[in-house]
């Protein structure tokens, strides 16, 4: 695993080990610069206004966390400030015309970056289902861990973040009713029970008809035409060696009837293509 997801991971506290320190510094805002990686594109303009009001009122709280970058220039060295996590509160600070910032400054390897920037997201933001879909992915394919591993960065089940990543398996227009809050993440889940082909037609009558997300995994059950019980087949040995083969992170275990299925989902076709010229 990274060492520099580390910090983020609860560690179990060793009584020979004093605690560590972190010195907190006051920076003008004008040299934290944004993460290119920052894994979130969107911000919720009221959030903000929110969040730099909360600032004005009782300051910032929790300190950012940046990486110190060192440039040479005509008139000697100049230090930037990188930021890792903390966008929101970067720019909410910007809203209330802040003059300077509370900094941590880390030592983090380039490979570490988006990782922890994704689970500094995925932690302490109000992400909706899909971002937070997305970012369990990134994360598995950007660092290497497994779904099991993730889960237990961001304290949630393996199963919790292999059915959040599954919210991508739905059709673009379903996805995009998720984004802006028409459809819910309960009625989303229901939805991944329902046959592919009858997904849309479901969809319409929740939308249509404000079916209860009970009647939809009703529907699921009566139209999943399966025989046995598929339940989620746990081996973190061969999760790890599937990853490593096929190079691929959004997978699926199921045990049904005793026999082990195996799901491999593409984004593209272009990955589809890319994943059969390896094989062959």
């Amino acid at each position: 695993m990274p060492n520099g997801l580390e910090a983020l991971i609860p560690q179990k506290k060793n009584k020979n080990k004093p605690p560590r320190k972190e010195s907190i510094f006051w920076v003008e805002i004008s040299k934290v610069k944004p993460n290119p990686l920052q894994p979130r594109k969107t911000f919720n303009k009221k959030e903000l206004q929110d969040l730099a009001s909360s600032i004005e009122k009782y300051g910032i709280l929790q300190p950012m966390i940046v990486k110190k970058i060192e440039k040479d220039t005509s008139r000697g060295e100049s230090i930037e400030y990188q930021l890792i996590a903390g966008e929101r509160r970067l720019k909410a600070a910007g809203i209330i015309g802040m003059r300077e910032v509370p900094i941590i400054v880390e030592e983090i390897k380039k490979e570490d970056e988006l990782p922890i920037s994704l689970v500094e997201n995925i932690q302490r933001e109000d992400l909706n289902p899909m971002e937070k879909a997305r970012s369990f992915l990134e994360l598995t394919e950007k660092s290497g861990l497994t779904q099991r591993e993730v889960g237990q960065i961001i304290g949630k089940s393996r199963e919790a973040v292999s059915n959040t990543i599954r919210l991508l398996e739905l059709p673009d227009k379903i996805i995009e009713s998720i984004e802006g809050g028409n459809l819910s993440e309960g009625h989303a889940r229901a939805l991944l029970s329902i046959k592919e082909n009858y997904r849309m037609k479901v969809f319409k009558e929740i939308i249509d008809k404000k079916l209860p997300v009970r009647e939809v995994e009703k529907k699921g059950k009566r139209k999943i035409g399966l025989k046995g019980k598929a339940k989620v087949y746990y081996n973190p040995k061969l999760e790890k060696e599937i990853l490593k083969k096929t190079k691929l992170s959004n997978f699926r275990l199921n045990r049904t009837n005793g026999k082990i299925d195996l799901k491999l989902i593409f984004k593209s076709e272009k990955e589809l293509k890319d994943f059969l010229k390896k094989i062959k």
